[in-house]
Formats: structure tokens, sequence, C-alpha cells
């Protein structure tokens, strides 16, 4: 059962989605180039790096992390190259899901087919707000579902 404690306000932000990837160059092209995301900072991580034993990864694994500003929000989404290791293939049932507010949509639309990813149809819909919008969702090329919308005042 949901409680909430008016006394005591929380505050709770997200930081950022963070993304590993086999391949940063290749994802960078649709991520900064496609969707107009700004690479903020690209580096290696080193051997003792957090996102070891958070990603679960073994020794072997090289990484290197980008970070990228979406607008105004700074470092807001992330890239983790992982090399030396064989990532896990993400087909079947998708367990998780990016949506990304963007401009443009029909263009990305376009761009993303010409990637050949797979991505859905654009769909129509209403906001619980009463704005329309449109939308449509893909596969990136190492299996992460993206859901970009623009709504349409």
């Amino acid at each position: 059962m949901y409680s909430h404690n008016v006394l005591t306000e929380e505050v709770i932000d997200l930081k950022r989605v963070n993304l590993l990837v086999s391949d940063l160059e290749q994802s960078l092209r649709i991520y900064e180039d496609t969707l107009g995301m700004q690479v903020f900072n690209i580096s290696n991580s080193p051997l003792d790096s957090y996102s070891y034993p958070v990603f679960n990864l073994p020794k072997e694994a090289q990484i290197r992390f980008a970070t990228l500003n979406i607008g105004n929000d700074k470092r807001a989404f992330a890239l983790t190259e992982i090399k030396n290791v064989v990532l896990p293939t993400n087909k079947g049932i998708r367990m998780s899901t990016v949506v990304i507010s963007v401009s443009g949509l029909n263009d990305k639309y376009n761009q993303i087919g010409l990637m050949g990813l797979s991505r859905t149809e654009i769909d129509k819909g209403v906001t619980p707000e009463g704005k329309s919008f449109i939308e449509f969702s893909f596969v990136d090329y190492d299996g992460h579902l993206i859901v970009l919308y623009e709504i349409r005042d």
C-alpha cells in the first residue's frame, strides 16, 4: 500500500541513464549524430572502476565511459563501452526502455531506418494532460529498446 508522509519530503532526481555498448563510436552515431545529444566527456575507466562490481564485469573487460548532455541536462545519459567481453544478447522480451523526447521525430525515424535498426511504425496518441504526440521505438545496435516521442501541439 502506498503511503506518503508530507512532513518528510524526500528529493528524488534522476542523475543519468547508462547503457552498456560494444562499440562506442557506432552508438554515438545514434545518440549524438541522430538524436542530438552532446558528448560531455569520454574516458578510459581504471581497473578498479566502480563499474566492474556494479555491472558484474570480469577483470579482463576494458571499459570506456562516455557521458552526454541532453539539452540543458549535463551528463544525463551515458554509454559504457565494454571490450574483451561478449555482451549478452537482448533478444526476446524487452526488460526496460529509455523514453526520450525529441523534435523532428519523422526525420529521426528515417535516419534510424537508414541505419538498418529494427523499429516500429510511428504511432499517435494523447498524453494524460490532453496533448497529442507521435512516437516510435527502435532497438539500438546492442539490443536496448529506445522510445522516441514528440509532443504535437
